[in-house]
């Protein structure tokens, strides 16, 4: 069976309006198809929070002028485990401090439903976008937890991702995910991004498609069928925790074609049971009516178009029985005939 992960990436106080710092268009609404992708049976369902110290270096506040301007202003950072190695981030606004409301998971999203909660960019002097690495690709205390480690000891090969920012933080858990072996589906209905043109989110898909990471809808795609494939198991839905969840109620309507197939099988099977009732009948009342004159008409003849026979044949389901009581009902005529003679 296959096991997929929902990854929920960083709906958090300050990402969403209307009082976020670092607010971005149209956050919280996405919290309503989220909630749908929490209320299904994903195998694990992980949240992400940004969880900086107070002197993180991308905060505008720990930069020193003219190079301070959030959203404008960069700064250098250099790979805490290879000196030679540096790169450029962007200076933003003070957000998401540990312990600080803004830091928070919106009321929206129903925390309740989530296995576990990594938190990520934790080391003052290094950026972290990604779930599973820093910006150099290093797995260290900056996060909480080895994300891919956790995974993998769950048996995941799929996982879902959707939160904010679409061409940040999204873009780079996404990215990381596929790097490390698992297939990737973004649920484009459950992003927003910071720039969503295509500098911003445009240039994001285009990333992903050249990565082999799949846009996909809640119900557009054969992805999201996840409560489906759990009903083919029995219904059962079974979380980490142990506990029982309801199919989703955002699951496609859209049936399989081995679905449809059965559906077809069981339409075809009512019929020819109908068709052959009429014949069954005639039989039985014909070989009645030999037996009456000939009263040595072997009794085994006379029992097998019996009702129970069909009776067996609607609960088994199996196309064969009918052609079987045709052949039985068949064979008495004849030796009745042998017998007047």
């Amino acid at each position: 069976m296959i096991k997929s992960a929902l990854l929920v990436v960083d709906m958090q106080e300050d990402f969403c309006p209307p009082h976020g710092a670092l607010a971005v268009p149209g956050g919280r609404e996405i919290s309503s198809p989220i909630g749908k992708l929490l209320a299904m049976p994903f195998t694990l369902k992980i949240a992400t929070r940004d969880w900086h110290p107070t002197d993180h270096i991308s905060f505008d506040t720990s930069n020193q002028p003219p190079n301070n301007k959030a959203f404008e202003s960069s700064t250098t950072i250099s790979n805490p485990q290879n000196d030679s190695e540096s790169m450029a981030i962007p200076i933003w606004p003070v957000h998401c401090v540990q312990g600080t409301p803004g830091a928070e998971i919106i009321p929206e999203i129903d925390i309740s439903e989530v296995n576990r909660i990594i938190d990520k960019g934790r080391d003052n002097g290094v950026e972290m976008f990604s779930a599973f690495a820093d910006a150099f690709g290093n797995k260290s205390g900056a996060a909480s937890f080895d994300l891919a480690a956790y995974l993998n000891e769950n048996e995941i090969s799929r996982v879902f991702v959707v939160g904010l920012a679409g061409d940040y933080c999204v873009r780079c858990t996404a990215i990381d995910a596929k790097k490390e072996g698992f297939d990737v589906y973004v649920v484009e209905e459950a992003v927003k991004s910071i720039d969503d043109g295509e500098d911003g989110w445009g240039a994001t898909k285009r990333q992903f498609e050249k990565a082999g990471i799949r846009l996909v809808s809640i119900d557009g795609h054969e992805g999201m069928k996840i409560s489906k494939e759990y009903e083919k198991k029995g219904g059962d839905y079974e979380n980490e925790a142990g506990s029982k969840n309801e199919p989703a109620k955002g699951a496609p309507e859209s049936k399989s074609e081995e679905e449809k197939k059965e559906e077809t099988k069981g339409s075809d099977e009512k019929k020819e049971e109908k068709a052959e009732k009429p014949k069954a009948n005639s039989g039985k009342k014909a070989t009645g009516k030999k037996a009456d004159t000939k009263a040595k008409a072997p009794k085994k003849e006379k029992k097998a178009p019996a009702e129970g026979t069909r009776k067996s044949t609607r609960i088994s389901g199996k196309r064969s029985a009918p052609e079987d009581e045709q052949k039985e009902e068949k064979a008495p005529a004849k030796k009745a005939k042998t017998a007047k003679k």
